[in-house]
């Protein structure tokens, strides 16, 4: 497991799929503002109050925020 990887995955949820600055990024989610800076940074592994807020507020499919593998977003079948 590569923080820096993993921090580079979050930064680009934010920036490239939500378009929004760290502050409203985690308002949205309920996390203080200081936690996204040093996540996105790799100082620090994920939370899993964090991760199931990312997944719950923005659909990120957190297979891929951990691993690289799979789709950013969660897609559901429709039906």
């Amino acid at each position: 497991m590569n923080l820096k990887e993993i921090g580079q995955r979050i930064h680009y949820v934010r920036t490239e799929i939500t378009g929004l600055s760290q502050r409203k990024f985690v308002r949205r989610m309920g996390i203080n503002q200081s936690n996204i800076s040093t996540l996105e940074k790799g100082q620090s592994l994920p939370s899993c109050f964090f991760l199931f807020s990312m997944h719950i507020t923005y659909d990120v499919n957190l297979n891929w925020i951990m691993t690289g593998s799979g789709e950013v977003v969660n897609k559901y079948a429709d039906g």
